[in-house]
């Protein structure tokens, strides 16, 4: 069962399964979820940052069996995007919980707390571009 309250899409919980009954999608930010393959070792929820994945165990036995076997979404929501160029990057409510937790962090202010919401090429542009940026040539 995955809580999408706080679920932010980082997808780690993917990278611990050892039965592969995890999968993402790489055109949406969704987790996906296989049942056959889950052998309900935790690793899941263990590995899961927000805490939003708990075990349920059962025995599926919805169309037969069939959907056992087939992808069904735990969790999705709309990819966040650039606000610069909109490419999208990331998920709405993971850059919410970075800037977040960076929000009292002094390297995180201003002008910098800003490029948080950029895509990585964006950002780069934006930090190269800014003429009062601190310059590694300056110093």
């Amino acid at each position: 069962m995955v809580d999408t309250s706080r679920c932010t899409l980082c997808l780690s919980c993917i990278s611990a399964c050892p039965g592969n009954a995890l999968a993402d999608n790489p055109d949406k930010p969704q987790l996906r979820f296989v049942e056959k393959n889950c052998v309900q070792c935790g690793l899941c929820a263990k590995t899961c940052p927000e805490d939003a994945i708990t075990l349920q165990p059962r025995l599926w036995l919805a169309d037969g069996g069939k959907a056992r076997k087939s992808l069904r979404v735990l969790a999705e929501m709309e990819p966040y995007r650039c606000i610069r160029c909109s490419k999208p990057f990331g998920t709405l409510l993971a850059i919410e919980n970075m800037l977040s937790k960076l929000s009292g962090h002094s390297a995180f202010q201003g002008a910098a707390a800003e490029r948080l919401k950029m895509c990585s090429d964006c950002r780069v542009i934006d930090m190269y571009s800014d003429p009062h940026e601190v310059r590694i040539t300056d110093v």
